[in-house]
């Protein structure tokens, strides 16, 4: 691939299946290759029916072209890849516009790391190879700028909250995690006493999360006047409470989200959940080792940390590589 001129804008097509925890990995490594050259970004959402989504990805590059009207001038520098559903788009586009494009997946792609330019996988997952960088988590889009204009964006909302404020992220069952009744309870003990404490509890959750457990914290809302649940509705303030919080409790299930909590460098407690933690065992002893990261056990004091910046560690490499 030819150098590109270090004054020349980057241009950068963000390839995902539009769920907003898959796309904000890749758009938020792309986001931090922008504060360090400018780049023009752009978002292609893969669209597959069920039958295609369960072909193996070699079999579906067989099946799948390259992304047509980029929405960007010419051939993007760099196409940044995350899920199962962007593997295809990328042989293609790497098979149609060989040394012209550099290609980065974003988590471990089950298929030979060759098959791309770059790899970026979460240092649990144990990959490794040439063209692979580990890195704790997963990338995102958390940034102290972003953080400040998401809480001046709710600003009115969060007034009615005053300090202390605890945010708390609620997943929910994947393949190594389960919330179960049981485990949802002792979560709602926890988040009950904080507002019994006075503190003010700023409460989102997932598309992972049960209807039965939304609907239990929609009731907290109604009986406490300092607990904000964001019921979907409207813009959706995650980054606000991210920013607004003096401490973040999250559900051990989700890398996306330990990750970005982290990010802030606040104090980060998890909630427990049923399952096995298998290779996730790995992430929370890197996460408490280097952001003092343990269980919620009832207090939100935490050590002090520098907030984990390891997006815009691998966007540099990202460039170095290019």
């Amino acid at each position: 691939m030819p150098e590109p001129d270090e004054n020349t804008a980057l241009t950068c097509l963000v390839v995902s299946d539009g769920r907003r925890g898959i796309e904000n990995q890749a758009l938020g490594l792309a986001e931090a290759l922008s504060l360090l050259r400018e780049t023009q970004i752009a978002k292609h959402v893969v669209t597959a029916g069920r039958f295609f989504k369960v072909l193996p990805p070699r079999l579906q590059f067989i099946l799948k072209s390259a992304p047509q009207g980029y929405g960007i001038t010419g051939v993007p520098k760099i196409a940044i890849g995350c899920g199962r559903q962007a593997i295809a788009p990328l042989l293609a586009l790497k098979k149609k516009h060989g040394a012209d494009i550099f290609t980065v997946y974003v988590q471990d792609p089950r298929i030979n790391p060759k098959h791309f330019d770059l790899v970026i996988a979460p240092e649990h997952d144990g990959l490794s190879g040439e063209n692979v960088e580990a890195m704790i988590g997963s990338p995102n889009r958390i940034s102290q700028k972003r953080l400040r204009a998401e809480v001046e964006k709710f600003a009115s909302q969060l007034a009615k909250l005053p300090a202390p404020r605890v945010a708390v992220l609620i997943g929910g069952t994947s393949k190594s995690h389960k919330l179960t009744p049981d485990i949802h309870k002792k979560h709602m003990k926890a988040i009950c006493a904080l507002a019994e404490q006075g503190m003010s509890v700023m409460l989102t959750t997932s598309r992972r999360t049960p209807d039965w457990a939304v609907e239990d914290y929609r009731k907290i809302t109604a009986d406490r006047k300092r607990v904000w649940v964001w019921d979907n509705k409207g813009a959706n303030p995650y980054f606000a409470f991210l920013g607004a919080a003096d401490a973040v409790l999250v559900t051990e299930d989700s890398t996306n989200m330990l990750t970005e909590a982290c990010a802030t460098g606040k104090p980060v407690f998890t909630l427990s959940m049923a399952g096995n933690a298998g290779k996730f065992t790995g992430l929370y002893a890197s996460l408490k080792k280097r952001c003092h990261v343990m269980p919620f056990a009832g207090d939100i004091g935490g050590s002090n940390y520098e907030p984990l910046c390891e997006t815009r560690r691998v966007a540099k490499i990202l460039l170095e590589r290019l």
